[in-house]
């Protein structure tokens, strides 16, 4: 839209075009430890501190995200000095988060890589899962596991360091690359005999980033946003990216890494059941929902669609504003009076009929007496291919929306 007659905004919306990239993993590739992992919709920590400049906190502030992802926000939180708790239903998101967190001495973990390095392939495979022996070939996996076996023996938050280099390159090796909701499989070479050198690689690229003395203070649990049930303590401000309802199941799109993290098929389909209902084989999470109204604005999209719609996408659509009404009242239970809520939500189309995200979860935050502050459209959105091939282009935004609990 660079040039072109930006479209109208509801009220109390203003465009904020200039945090574009800020919204996207884009500026995460080249900045010190954000690069070692990220996800198709992770944002920036630059995003991060417009947020703080616009809602700056005490001193002893603390800041919360629910939907933790690759841990940017409680990250970038704490080597500010606030108290800084994420959470996440996705053990990988966990995996990642912690990995980023962990308080580590760069001299050890140069030594511990130096003995990583002394490796020997595995000689036999165990039985593994069909998945994984379709996305490497025997060789790399006996390259694979012969390192993991020596990253086990260390003290854990080494071990996580220098197991999420090992799934960086992992994800460089396999075959089942991501492609939108889904993955498909490539055609490659053995590359085996490149697994080393490219592990080597990437665990020094994380050495590098390892600061020395630092003292931020942050966390992260396994949870449902919808329960909060781990989380203690009460919030100044959240930050945070729920999942967009566009379908896409990082459950299979990340597959692989979930089972090289030792989960079997079986946990990953119940992963992907208990998510946040974002696509079409998620489950609802059976909470209560006394108070909760359909919006209506969801009603008229959702009476909008045409006839031809998979009927699952309407129920898709309405249990994800039930489930982000049901993390608004859990956050509500866990902020302090007047404390921000900062949600960075994309608008979707399904059957050539916007879904406004951002206007729909400010409906659904007064019913629970949150006050909207404001909100910054930060970009607009390419639809999916088939929806622009089927119905043309329309922009969807993608936007931060600010609540405010009322004191």
């Amino acid at each position: 839209m660079r040039g072109a007659q930006l479209p109208p905004l509801p009220k109390g919306f203003e465009y904020r075009l200039e945090l574009r990239d800020c919204v996207t993993p884009q500026l995460l590739k080249a900045q010190p430890v954000h690069r070692w992992f990220w996800f198709p919709h992770s944002f920036s920590p630059q995003l991060v501190d417009e947020i703080l400049k616009a809602y700056p906190l005490p001193p002893r502030g603390s800041v919360l995200d629910p939907f933790v992802g690759a841990g940017t926000t409680v990250r970038r939180a704490g080597d500010l000095g606030y108290r800084a708790v994420g959470a996440d239903l996705s053990p990988l998101s966990v995996f990642v988060s912690q990995a980023k967190l962990a308080h580590l001495d760069k001299a050890m973990l140069e030594a511990q890589l130096q003995d990583i390095m002394a490796y020997r392939p595995e000689a036999t495979l165990p039985a593994l899962p069909a998945r994984l022996t379709r996305a490497f070939t025997k060789k790399e996996l006996c390259h694979l596991l012969g390192l993991q076996h020596r990253i086990s023996a260390l003290p854990e938050d080494a071990a996580g360091f220098f197991r999420l280099a090992l799934l960086r390159v992992q994800q460089r090796v396999s075959r089942a690359v991501p492609d939108g909701g889904w993955f498909r499989w490539v055609e490659k070479a053995d590359q085996s005999r490149l697994i080393a050198r490219w592990f080597e690689e990437q665990a020094r690229l994380q050495i590098e980033d390892i600061e020395p003395n630092r003292k931020a203070r942050a966390s992260v649990f396994l949870d449902d946003a919808r329960r909060l049930r781990y989380v203690r303590g009460h919030f100044d401000l959240v930050i945070t990216s729920p999942p967009y309802p566009n379908r896409h199941d990082y459950s299979r799109i990340f597959h692989i890494e979930l089972l090289s993290l030792g989960l079997n098929d079986e946990e990953i389909r119940h992963i992907r059941h208990h998510a946040l209902r974002s696509n079409i084989e998620a489950k609802s999470p059976q909470l209560p929902t006394d108070g909760y109204r359909p919006p209506a604005k969801l009603l008229k999209a959702l009476a909008a669609l045409p006839s031809e719609t998979d009927p699952r996408v309407s129920a898709m659509l309405q249990g994800y504003f039930q489930d982000l009404w049901l993390t608004l009242k859990a956050l509500s239970r866990r902020l302090k009076h007047n404390a921000i809520c900062a949600f960075v939500v994309g608008n979707v189309r399904h059957g050539g009929v916007m879904i406004d995200v951002d206007e729909i979860l400010i409906e659904l935050a007064a019913q629970l007496g949150f006050i909207h502050e404001q909100t910054w459209v930060a970009r607009l959105r390419n639809n999916s291919a088939q929806q622009m091939k089927c119905f043309g282009r329309e922009p969807a935004r993608e936007s931060i929306v600010f609540l405010r609990k009322p004191a």
